[in-house]
């Protein structure tokens, strides 16, 4: 029980490492462009993960079948990293984190059903009206004054951030290594993947020149949320289970809401924190809620 309690607060901790990745890349992109902070963040959480592949002594052989999807993996997520700086530049870190932290969920569940069902599997009750409420929770939180507003540059990039992620959930699950090996591969093949930068972006050099402010929310960023914080997150699966484990993904749309307050001073709108808490309760009908009678 008490080890148990350890990880539940570990990954609470975690959590909070991964909503305030929204206000720290929100800060970065105003120092230098969304492609040359995605490289540095690959990179540090890179460096980050090796002294954890080392302490817990996790094997990183791979075969074929499984590199194909780790290289598949670090595309996905290299495209989202473009997409996250890109959006933070056009509105609020707390609304991005709800938007996406909520959405990502309920568009994996639709891919899921639709793209690996098995057996005409139909979907339950709870399930429906989850997906209902998570309909509804989308177009609070996209926040529309007017239609043309859909298509502009914040909504229309983190819609995206959300559906890439979700496919990039799918695809991990796929991956037979152990989990901080996936994580591992994933930062390091999405680094490889910005080092043309270099050729073409000799600025990309530039970032050694600036502020503590720069580099303390560069550590938030790459170390604390991408390395550390899941890493917590994949331990915590191990120790209680992908369900319990899962639900603390709940508690990410409110760091987000938080850090983005303490950090930038957003105070976000009623229609984001409507929006937000029905997408947590939709994520929670489809995921974790199970009804007695479906359980049996």
């Amino acid at each position: 029980m008490q080890k148990n309690l350890i990880f539940s607060i570990l990954i609470v901790i975690a959590m909070a490492f991964w909503g305030s990745s929204w206000a720290g890349g929100k800060i970065l992109v105003q120092y230098t462009s969304a492609d040359i902070v995605a490289f540095w963040r690959f990179f540090f959480a890179f460096v980050a993960s090796i002294p954890l592949i080392f302490i817990f002594k996790i094997p990183l052989r791979i075969n074929i079948e499984n590199f194909r999807f780790l290289f598949l993996a670090a595309c996905l997520n290299g495209l989202y990293s473009i997409l996250f700086f890109m959006g933070l530049n056009y509105g609020s870190a707390g609304k991005g984190g709800v938007l996406v932290t909520t959405l990502i969920p309920i568009f994996a569940y639709l891919l899921a059903y639709f793209f690996y069902r098995k057996d005409n599997r139909s979907i339950k009750p709870n399930e429906v009206l989850g997906l209902t409420i998570g309909i509804i929770s989308g177009v609070c939180l996209l926040n529309l004054g007017s239609f043309e507003e859909l298509f502009g540059k914040f909504n229309m990039l983190f819609l995206l951030c959300a559906l890439d992620w979700a496919i990039l959930t799918l695809v991990c699950q796929k991956i037979r290594i152990h989990p901080l090996a996936i994580n591992f591969y994933i930062t390091f093949l999405s680094t490889l993947f910005y080092l043309p930068l270099f050729l073409f972006k000799p600025q990309i050099i530039e970032v050694f020149s600036y502020d503590l402010r720069f580099w303390g929310m560069m550590f938030v960023v790459a170390v604390l949320s991408t390395t550390i914080g899941t890493s917590i997150y994949y331990m915590g699966i191990a120790k209680l289970g992908i369900t319990k484990a899962s639900s603390f993904q709940l508690l990410v749309p409110a760091m987000a809401l938080g850090s983005s307050y303490l950090i930038l001073g957003e105070i976000p709108s009623l229609l984001t924190i409507f929006g937000g808490i029905l997408a947590i309760f939709a994520t929670y009908l489809i995921n974790i809620h199970k009804p007695k009678k479906l359980a049996r």
